[in-house]
């Protein structure tokens, strides 16, 4: 099996390094690794690149209470885009690589792991990062997206990941979607089912309509409004009208002949305003068109 040295970081076959004769190493063998031997690369990681002050918190508990887990990393090989003199890639723990460097530290406690293949290594760094379930879906979604390309289909992820088919297949669908909305996931103004309905649209115009939609019922105060094109009904037909709809004919009320009391009326039927205000809505209005109207609540509620 092929080992490494603790001393010279030289791979072996064996067990005694054949150029400085130390013990070589095993997979979960933990060593100080001298910082400017190490890569954090940033297109591997998938959290992207982390500032300073991504790590702010992290720092002062590493100042504090000391590394608790060390960094995993990985033997660089035949990789055009490592930095000269760097020996090791990270595998996971580059927030705590990032609060090392804050900290000026010259040595990180590393776990070097010499057997990963680049699908491996690629699998640890995505579940750690899962485990502590604070990626956005846009940065799950490019994680996962590095796996297809080396080979796994959607099943395959959901088994190796342990996570279900439809979460796969949901973060497949937010990589089809325009880059503007995908951001809008990443920023946390789309859940997972909405960006469902949007890859079910057929047009960017119709996506971007809808996402407006749902940031407009968001600044309402309305979660989980549903964009997907609703199936064709018969107009003529009459029932009650779930919440949604009714925003909708608010909406198109407006947009075409103006806001007015009806628009009032149905945003009080909505649950949007109070009988309150409704009451001195249709009391500004008979005023305006000379109607005799007294407000029907008592002087003791006002």
């Amino acid at each position: 099996m092929i080992t490494f040295c603790k001393e010279c970081y030289s791979k072996q076959y064996g067990t005694i390094c054949s150029i400085c004769g130390d013990q070589v190493i095993t997979d979960y063998t933990t060593l100080s690794i001298p910082v400017a031997f190490i890569w954090s690369d940033d297109d591997f990681n998938c959290r992207g690149h982390i500032a300073p002050i991504d790590v702010v918190d992290l720092v002062k508990d590493i100042e504090q209470h000391g590394l608790q887990f060390p960094i995993a990393v990985q033997p660089i090989t035949n990789n055009p885009n490592a930095p000269k003199d760097t020996r090791f890639r990270i595998v996971a723990g580059h927030r705590r690589f990032a609060a090392f460097k804050v900290l000026g530290k010259e040595t990180i406690p590393a776990m070097i792991k010499i057997s990963l293949n680049e699908l491996q290594a690629r699998l640890v760094n995505l579940g750690e990062n899962l485990k502590r379930q604070n990626l956005n879906i846009l940065q799950e979604a490019k994680a996962i997206e590095r796996l297809r390309k080396l080979g796994l289909n959607r099943r395959q992820v959901s088994e190796e990941l342990g996570v279900s088919s439809s979460w796969v297949q949901v973060r497949f669908n937010l990589l089809d979607l325009p880059e503007l909305i995908q951001e809008e996931a990443a920023a946390g103004m789309l859940n997972q089912y909405q960006v469902k309905e949007l890859f079910s649209l057929k047009t960017e115009e119709e996506q971007f309509a809808a996402v407006k939609k749902i940031k407009m019922a968001r600044e309402r105060g309305e979660k989980g409004i549903s964009v997907a094109k609703p199936p064709q009904e018969d107009p003529f037909k009459k029932k009650r009208q779930p919440k949604n709809v009714v925003q909708d004919m608010i909406n198109h009320l407006g947009e075409t002949i103006g806001f007015g009391l009806y628009t009032r009326t149905l945003a009080w039927a909505n649950g949007e305003i109070s009988s309150m205000e409704l009451y001195f809505d249709i009391k500004k209005y008979a005023d305006e068109h000379g109607i005799n109207y007294i407000v029907p609540i008592s002087s003791t509620v006002l």
